[in-house]
């Protein structure tokens, strides 16, 4: 923290420029900062920045809008191995990147008029480093000088306290390891895909980008050996016992003892012996259990719930709990704790959420003195857990924006109340040495459940009113023949989850390591089944380059990465370590690049054939109907194998953006083929007669009479 000599200086000062990361937060701070009301924001050209006096001071708050500087190679030639970089301004690497060079060019001219300079971005290992690049090769200061912002939430109280108790210094060991995460991920990435590119252009003469890195590897070998598992999986036949029996006028499902026999003659004789039986009530036990409320979310747990109940992928939910971030509606969410922070004022929080529509469950809990909150056992030495700050939003959330606030808000107030009980009862019913259970569970307590309840599987189900010596006769019973089922294929959760468990990337990037296996067509669908492009490029690599798909080597850079996050690693060393187990991959790859660049030829063969054929042609019945692009236009289309030939003219329009994946089925409107397509907003089907189908021209004018009588949101919001 500062020394009080320290602010004695800091106030002689006459100009202190802030470094914030977007420009929202810019904003906010620039607000809570201000003491005269003069606050000001001046434009230039297609950037801004914020003016403010605080302690007589004047303050310029400027931003960087993510990464203004990127890594690019020094050695010449788009081949490899290329281990050289530089930072440079994005806009040198990427053409989309255009907007960053005058943001740039008024950091460096507001920064020659400053005094003294504070770095206020997110404080993690992207913001940290991000902070550091803009003041080393945007401000083109030494950032040993500058102090340190910290914060969780963006509300004004939080603010002041961080500015008027600055950290002497950057923290440097996040900067160091966010430095040697760049570098390392850069290292691989851009190696690998050139390699993996440049073998598929010399087998064939495609330039065709075959994309991996150094944890998508290892993701593509937990989905290929989960699809193989899948593959290789023989269904074993077993039996169930299914029976219904009446009491007092009512039929009721009963349960086996045994859940599953193996043999069909066993489990047929049990049925035969039973048919018609009476069974006799012989016990009825009842269990009480306690259930405290779930703890605190942190990243992973949120977007595993909000992919639970709303089907949203990680990506969208870290992207949308960004924005309540930014609108200083909840903390930091990209975290790892389970726990609440130790200075949090729950008082005044409770109190603000009093005035909003959770105003029963924050007076419920301020009339019982503020219960201590259930934690979690996961710490984050730079965030707590996700809460809500208490504020009213200033605008009117979209729908998806409303699901993730709900979900955070009524996760915190759950946190205060008292655990749920639940009592289960199981009845035991025997006929000779055969027993059945009736089962039967209700709440006594709902606890924490009424405020979490709508994010609460009910499955409270009454137990008729029965006794000990009670007759039921059996209705109907049999024996049904099942089968063991494969494992499941994996989905953007449970996705996530395995990275986290497995320790590769980080808290912020898993979301869209999951995102680029569909992305790059390595995958077929949500299910994250392989596509045959995804197994090309799997079996490719297993056979002659393993260790690119090991998840060994890549936990173990982590791991120094975190040493280094610590302050008990060094930087050059994981370097170091990272380019000469990348230098042998690479050699190991030049030695097959003929085969390596061969078999992804016949992968990427099949996955265009898969993906651009969409069936039998309905007019001229020879023909296959395929994705085809105008030479003219640049447009595709639905087009007849025929076209060419002149024997058949048949075409459909398609949706220009998006991935199209046929389906075995046809549209129950106008028979025609159906279709999925993928797009990075939103998953939808039609038919390949869309434009004209009558029962698809109904469905999209009842969903734009639906949108007229919502909230007015745009579709765009809600998607």
């Amino acid at each position: 923290m500062m020394s009080t000599d320290f602010n004695a200086r800091r106030r002689k000062l006459s100009k202190v420029m802030i470094i914030s990361e977007k420009p929202t937060a810019a904003r906010r701070i620039a607000e809570a900062l201000d003491q005269n009301g003069n606050l000001r924001e001046t434009k230039s050209k297609s950037a801004s920045y914020f003016e403010c006096e605080r302690n007589g001071d004047t303050l310029i708050v400027a931003y960087a809008l993510g990464h203004l500087f990127e890594l690019r190679q020094t050695e010449k030639g788009w081949t490899y191995p290329r281990f050289e970089t530089e930072w440079v301004p994005k806009y040198e690497v990427d053409k989309k990147a255009s907007k960053i060079e005058p943001i740039i060019n008024l950091i460096r001219k507001l920064a020659k008029d400053a005094d003294s300079f504070v770095v206020a971005t997110d404080f993690d290992i992207e913001g940290s480093l991000i902070g550091y690049l803009t003041l080393k090769y945007g401000c083109r200061v030494n950032p040993d000088n500058a102090k340190r912002m910290i914060f969780s939430t963006l509300t004004k109280k939080e603010l002041e306290h961080a500015y008027e108790n600055l950290s002497q210094q950057l923290d440097f060991p996040m900067i160091e390891a966010g430095h040697a995460r760049h570098e390392i991920d850069w290292l691989y990435g851009i190696n690998l895909t050139r390699a993996l590119t440049l073998s598929v252009k010399k087998a064939a003469g495609w330039f065709r980008i075959v994309s991996t890195g150094r944890v998508q590897g290892p993701t593509l070998a937990f989905l290929a050996e989960n699809d193989q598992k899948i593959k290789k999986f023989v269904p074993i036949p077993f039996w169930v016992i299914s029976a219904k029996a009446g009491h007092n006028g009512k039929e009721l499902e009963l349960e086996y003892h045994k859940k599953r026999l193996d043999l069909k003659e066993d489990a047929q004789r049990i049925a035969d012996e039973l048919q018609g039986r009476d069974l006799r009530v012989e016990s009825i036990l009842s269990k009480k259990q306690k259930q405290t409320a779930p703890i605190p979310f942190n990243l992973s747990g949120l977007q595993s719930e909000s992919y639970r109940y709303f089907g949203f992928k990680p990506s969208r939910t870290l992207s949308i709990a960004q924005k309540l971030y930014l609108d200083a509606l909840i903390s930091y969410p990209r975290t790892n704790s389970q726990k609440l922070p130790l200075g949090i004022d729950l008082r005044e929080i409770l109190e603000e959420l009093r005035e909003t529509a959770y105003r029963q469950y924050a007076m419920n809990i301020l009339s019982r003195g503020i219960p201590e909150p259930v934690q979690g056992p996961k710490d984050d030495p730079a965030h707590p857990a996700i809460y809500p700050t208490g504020k009213k939003p200033e605008r009117r959330l979209t729908p998806s924006e409303f699901k993730v606030y709900d979900l955070v808000v009524r996760r915190f107030l759950g946190l205060f109340y008292e655990p749920s009980i639940k009592e289960f009862l199981r009845a035991n019913l025997k006929a000779d040495d055969h027993l059945f259970y009736l089962r039967g569970m209700k709440i006594i307590r709902e606890g924490w459940i009424v405020v979490y309840g709508p994010y609460v599987k009910n499955n409270e189900r009454t137990l008729p009113s029965i006794k000990e010596g009670d007759s039921f006769k059996i209705t109907s019973i049999a024996a049904d023949n099942r089968y063991s089922a494969p494992p499941a294929h994996y989905n953007p959760s449970s996705l996530l989850k395995l990275l986290e468990k497995k320790g590769l990337g980080t808290k912020a990037t898993r979301a869209s390591i999951v995102d680029s296996a569909q992305s790059r067509g390595y995958t077929l669908a949500s299910s994250f089944e392989l596509s045959s492009l995804g197994y090309a490029l799997y079996e490719t690599l297993e056979s002659h380059v393993p260790a690119i798909l090991s998840a060994e080597f890549t936990r173990n850079l982590e791991t120094e990465m975190e040493h280094i996050q610590e302050g008990t690693g060094d930087r050059e060393k994981a370097l170091s370590l990272a380019k000469r187990e990348l230098d042998e991959i690479l050699r190991a790859f030049r030695e097959h690049e003929d085969e390596i660049g061969e078999d992804l030829v016949k992968g990427l063969q099949g996955y265009w054939q898969a993906s651009e054929e969409i069936g039998p042609c309905p007019k001229c019945g020879v023909g296959t109907l395929s994705i085809i692009k105008s030479p003219k236009t640049g447009k595709r289309f639905i087009g007849c194998s025929q076209y060419k030939e002149e024997k058949c003219d048949q075409t459909f329009p398609l949706p220009q953006k998006g991935r199209i994946i046929p389906l075995e089925k046809q549209c129950p409107y106008c028979s025609h083929q159906m279709i999925k397509v993928i797009s990075s907003r939103r998953v939808w089907e039609t038919c390949i007669n869309w434009a004209v189908c009558p029962g698809r021209q109904e469905d999209l004018k009842t969903l734009h009479q639906k949108r007229e009588k919502s909230s007015g949101y745009s579709e765009e919001e809600e998607k």
